[in-house]
């Protein structure tokens, strides 16, 4: 028998442009998932409400604005906290010709896994416990890098005022056998106090990779969505 279709809680569908990261600029749609168990000191998307959407509804949702989009942006909250309902919808997606641009915490390596298939880029945080404030996911993130290489990757921080050097090193010594580009992003609420701090990180960084950038919240500068 056909297993029970699952359906998702989604926080809101819209338009725009990818904000972060080296696809920064292009259109996107963006159905932002409900729900992240984290909790990061930074936090700029904290969500209160949902919808229940069934993977009919989303397509149908998702198709009345993509005339002209570059690709799907499934993000949150955290994607991976809803990897049953994606299993339903990513297939959908795909038979419709949707390129999935997938953003996440770089976690939970082993939903990753059962999704991947589906899914055509990684924008993949790695958590630095000295900006998050929370505990660290070093083991999870490797884990996650193992099985996220095999599709287009690339890598976000996010900087603080309280990031430490050796979290930096931390993460870096994860990335540098993998030549994996990595996106230094300031945290916004700090934008103006960490120029000298990201000047030094970024040539930190160069000394074992190949591509370091330094890129803020577009879409929060640009007061877009």
């Amino acid at each position: 028998m056909p297993k029970k279709i699952v359906n998702g809680k989604v926080a809101e569908v819209f338009r725009s442009i990818q904000g972060e990261g080296i696809y920064v600029g292009i259109p996107q749609v963006f159905v932002r998932m409900y729900g992240c168990q984290l909790g990061c000191s930074f936090c700029d998307t904290l969500l209160e409400k949902y919808d229940i959407f069934s993977p009919q509804r989303l397509l149908k949702e998702i198709s009345f604005l993509a005339n002209g989009i570059d690709s799907l942006a499934i993000t949150g909250g955290e994607p991976l906290e809803q990897v049953e309902f994606l299993k339903f919808f990513l297939p959908l997606a795909k038979e419709n010709n949707f390129k999935i641009y997938l953003e996440t915490n770089g976690i939970n390596y082993k939903g990753l896994k059962e999704l991947l298939e589906f899914i055509d880029i990684i924008a993949m945080d790695i958590k630095l416990p000295s900006s998050t404030q929370r505990k660290a996911f070093w083991r999870e993130h490797q884990r996650f890098l193992e099985v996220a290489s095999e599709k287009n990757l690339f890598v976000k921080m996010v900087i603080c005022l309280a990031t430490e050097e050796q979290d930096l090193r931390k993460a870096v010594s994860l990335l540098k056998e993998k030549k994996i580009p990595l996106i230094l992003q300031p945290n916004t609420f700090e934008l103006n106090k960490l120029g000298e701090k990201l000047e030094k990180f970024q040539m930190l960084c160069k000394d074992y990779l190949e591509e370091v950038r330094i890129i803020p919240q577009m879409q929060r500068l640009l007061g877009w969505r």
